[in-house]
């Protein structure tokens, strides 16, 4: 099966499909796939952390797939002459749940509330009918007790799930992925962040021409400034000036 294209951005592999494309090729490795293959979206945030801290940097490079999930990110692609699209990481799920169901895709949904989880469901039934919700796991905040990675790998396994949704928030849901790489079950295992309290209505999403002008994270920031405050002070501070010091 013929991977997807790449482009890089700061030493960053990044995916250079439209969502369509890409969440098709997605679908279909996962009912073929021998072993995990990992899909991570990377918006600025997460492109900084792969930057400024090696430890996080090196286990990325574990990740078969690295989504652009933040419009800078594609601003600079096609800097570089490719026609780069936006995989954004609600819209990338939409969009393999749909295309899955022509090749019997199973999913697991890992992390989020159960109230998030079972809104979702609620809502995805619907608009996607036929697709199969194998299993779902909320484990407790904060840190876990030993052995519940493991305990997690066996649910997954025994559940049959062909995409594991893992939304633990990052940069704690890449962690876990590269961390436990070597045992976890053949299926394609994507980080989503908030994806699940969006698609369940707990979230307010920004609007779409705010998320096609870059504007996301300050729409999200109005929302949620207590949380997001530093967060977006330091990494988008971060992304500019790699911006200014480095060859693009």
């Amino acid at each position: 099966m013929q991977s997807l294209p790449r482009q890089s951005i700061f030493g960053i592999p990044y995916v250079v499909a439209d969502l369509a494309t890409a969440g098709q090729h997605l679908a279909e490795l996962a009912v073929t796939t021998q072993e995990p293959q990992l899909v991570a979206h990377s918006d600025v945030h997460v492109l900084t952390r792969m930057l400024h801290e090696p430890a996080y940097g090196e286990g990325m490079k574990s990740f078969h797939y690295i989504c652009p999930d933040g419009m800078p990110i594609v601003w600079l692609m096609r800097r570089k002459g490719v026609d780069a699209h936006r995989l954004y990481g609600p819209d990338m799920m939409e969009t393999v749940w749909d295309c899955g169901r022509a090749f019997g895709v199973k999913h697991y949904l890992l992390g989020g509330s159960e109230e998030a989880v079972r809104l979702l469901s609620e809502k995805f039934a619907p608009r996607f009918p036929g697709v199969e919700i194998v299993g779902h796991y909320c484990p407790p905040m904060g840190q876990w007790p030993e052995g519940e990675s493991e305990a997690i790998c066996r649910r997954i396994a025994e559940s049959g799930a062909n995409c594991v949704w893992v939304a633990l928030g990052c940069p704690k849901q890449e962690q876990w992925m590269f961390t436990n790489l070597q045992q976890l079950p053949p299926a394609v295992y994507f980080g989503v962040g908030a994806a699940f309290n969006f698609h369940a209505g707990l979230v307010s999403q920004a609007p779409l021409w705010v998320r096609s002008h870059g504007l996301e994270w300050l729409y999200r920031l109005c929302c949620e400034p207590r949380r997001l405050f530093k967060r977006y002070l330091v990494h988008n501070s971060r992304f500019l000036w790699y911006c200014l010091t480095r060859k693009i």
